[in-house]
């Protein structure tokens, strides 16, 4: 399997027609792959010790350069529909993930966003990154968790002994936590905001408070915007923040079982917890 066939089967795994925007081959192998270093974020120093160690291809989970990079706009714009679901118009929900989308861009547009890229075409190490697809897939896992079992007597800290039955949960340093809310209150209307490419902020969640939602589940939020989002958040508002790199291996880590199915062996590093 190439890395292109990989990104195309790890797409049509989380339900995609296509690879999202923010996936993409940087450097393709010029045979199948076999043996692949896997992690969340890749720099230099994991390229150059994947080559030294006779790896046949790297993957990152997070984009890592290009118009996976800089694209980044198209997936994000998915938590338009998933706000429209809860009841938002659609209007409202564009603005506020607009407002979202101009922090992200400003850094994109100083930052050196296609170093390791470059790096990995100047030693010849093959590359990829797949993004959107497993946390797709890691949202849904938690989405049935919550489906099969949250009613109305269930309290947020119910929801956080289910997380950390996740493996990856359980053996994570970061475990969930309540940043808005008490985890003895009510779960009430929830929703997993996650699988937009990164964390709605403050524009976002905030309109999922006022259309009703009591908690919502994220993997993180931006300092500034959970001190904004407290002082407007109504009493019976949660946030339950799961934890960035736990919840992203939960995604990863059903990506990785498909892969070594399929023969290829696979090694975790840069945070990817291992799942059972």
């Amino acid at each position: 399997m190439k890395l292109a066939d990989l990104l195309t089967w790890s797409a049509h795994l989380a339900g995609c027609d296509e690879v999202p925007a923010d996936s993409q081959v940087y450097v393709e192998a010029d045979r199948d792959v076999r043996r692949v270093l896997f992690g969340i974020d890749i720099d230099g120093t994991e390229l150059l010790w994947a080559q030294r160690e006779g790896y046949d291809a790297v993957i990152a989970h997070h984009p890592a350069g290009e118009h996976a990079r800089m694209d980044f706009a198209k997936v994000v714009h998915r938590q338009v529909d998933m706000m429209v679901a809860e009841g938002i118009d659609r209007t409202v929900a564009e603005e506020a993930v607009a407002s979202r989308l101009d922090r992200i861009r400003r850094a994109d547009h100083m930052g050196n966003w296609n170093r390791i890229v470059d790096t990995a075409r100047l030693i010849g190490m093959p590359f990829c990154n797949v993004h959107l697809a497993c946390d797709i897939i890691g949202r849904q896992e938690i989405v049935d968790l919550l489906r099969a079992r949250a009613g109305e007597s269930t309290r947020v800290g119910d929801v956080i002994e289910w997380l950390l039955e996740f493996p990856e949960m359980e053996a994570a340093l970061s475990r969930p936590e309540t940043w808005i809310g008490d985890p003895s209150k009510p779960l009430g209307r929830w929703v997993v905001a996650m699988a937009g490419g990164t964390n709605g902020g403050y524009p976002v969640f905030n309109e999922y408070y006022k259309a009703g939602v009591d908690t919502i589940l994220a993997m993180h939020i931006p300092e500034d915007d959970i001190h904004r989002l407290r002082a407007a958040a109504p009493p019976n508002a949660n946030l339950l923040i799961t934890g960035h790199m736990a919840t992203d291996s939960i995604g990863i880590n059903k990506v990785i079982d498909g892969m070594e199915d399929q023969g290829i062996s696979v090694t975790r590093t840069s945070g990817i917890i291992a799942g059972r």
